[in-house]
């Protein structure tokens, strides 16, 4: 397994909290801030669209973050991989990892273990050691907390605090 941890972004939800009630993260593999907002139709430094995106460089890749939940494009994921979660008091919580522009694996991570998508055993093994109750239904933050774990170690990105500290590229898109 690799360094990913729920308590290693516990940190994250106090932060996103501040911010809003509605969020989503999305981890995407090998790209820089400035590629992963062109390949989502942000231009980066443009904050006159209607949803407003925040790209952090993180160990391994790119960290985006927006607070309205928008759908991202498959064409994030063309040639690397990301996965996203999705959360807040206002809807129900996803996960998705994305594979070559392909839904590989999809769940609700309250309910890790009804999984959908082209191969959705696929995170299996990192699921069950993070310990993802994969035969009934997780507490609400440590879903969360489990899905951005587990959106680290699938995809190899990172965020830490530091990142989060840095000056990220804004964009926004419609």
């Amino acid at each position: 397994m690799g360094s990913a941890s729920p308590m290693g972004y516990a940190w994250f939800f106090e932060e996103y909290q501040k911010e809003s009630d509605l969020i989503g993260v999305t981890f995407v593999r090998g790209l820089s801030p400035e590629e992963a907002c062109h390949r989502i139709g942000a231009t980066p430094g443009d904050t006159s669209r209607e949803v407003g995106i925040a790209a952090y460089a993180g160990d391994g890749g790119t960290v985006l973050i927006d607070y309205h939940c928008q759908p991202l494009p498959e064409t994030l994921s063309q040639g690397t991989e990301m996965a996203r979660v999705i959360t807040g008091v206002t809807m129900d919580e996803h996960f998705v990892y994305s594979v070559d522009g392909v839904v590989v694996t999809e769940f609700e991570p309250f309910f890790p273990g009804d999984r959908n998508g082209s191969d959705p055993d696929r995170l299996l093994a990192h699921m069950r050691e993070l310990g993802m109750p994969l035969d009934g239904e997780a507490d609400g933050r440590t879903s969360i907390a489990l899905a951005f774990a587990l959106a680290a170690e699938a995809t190899g990105v990172t965020l830490t605090p530091a990142h989060y500290a840095a000056e990220p590229v804004v964009g926004s898109i419609d």
